[in-house]
């Protein structure tokens, strides 16, 4: 019989090994075993999306989520751009849940990466969503992104994992971004008043 074969896919475990860490793992131990392994880090739209496109390569200094610069790690192959919100607007950034202002964090830094992919050349930019410190409904980074028009021809793709109602965001989320009761009844409040302006402004419904 033939040597073990090993596919493993996996995801981050938060707090403790990355994708590409867990991969690295796992491969070791399947050859120390003597199997043959194949190994793929996969990414559910947060932290290490960018390892599953293959790795950053460029590097930007944008807006952080509390108005802080920070180094954004993107990644620009050809025409087709991968840009990580925790990377801009990432709740580690905001030093976790206990260092975040949930009411002031912005996603800023996010429109500025998503601005640098199309300067550079981008025509298909995929945006991981998840692993971010705001709430701000994108409005931040809808105006880093100003003026809009410069985006026609451009495909923007979000990368997430979640059905949640953009209304919803705050009471779902909020808690892990350390946003109070209060905070998070004050960010949904927020929230409806942004989507009736961006359907009266911009006619689309979230």
């Amino acid at each position: 019989m033939g040597a073990m074969r090993l596919l493993a896919c996996p995801d981050k475990f938060r707090g403790t090994l990355t994708a590409t860490e867990a991969c690295g793992a796992i491969e070791a131990s399947a050859i120390a075993a003597g199997w043959t392994a194949m190994v793929q880090p996969m990414a559910d739209g947060g932290e290490g999306t960018l390892d599953a496109f293959g790795g950053p390569n460029r590097t930007t200094t944008v807006t952080g989520p509390l108005g802080a610069p920070v180094s954004a790690r993107w990644r620009l192959r050809a025409d087709h751009a991968v840009v990580e919100m925790a990377e801009a607007s990432g709740l580690v950034l905001a030093g976790g849940a206990e260092g975040n202002n949930p009411m002031e964090a912005t996603t800023a830094g996010t429109g500025e990466l998503i601005s640098a992919a199309a300067e550079a050349g981008a025509r298909h930019i995929v945006v991981g969503l998840g692993g971010s410190a705001t709430t701000d409904g994108g409005l931040g980074a809808l105006k880093a992104m100003a003026p809009l028009p410069r985006f026609r021809g451009i495909d923007l793709e979000v990368a997430c994992d979640v059905t949640t109602l953009f209304a919803d965001a705050a009471s779902v989320f909020g808690p892990q971004k350390g946003a109070s009761a209060a905070q998070i009844s004050l960010l949904t409040r927020r929230l409806d008043r942004l989507a009736e302006v961006y359907h009266r402004e911009h006619g689309v419904a979230v």
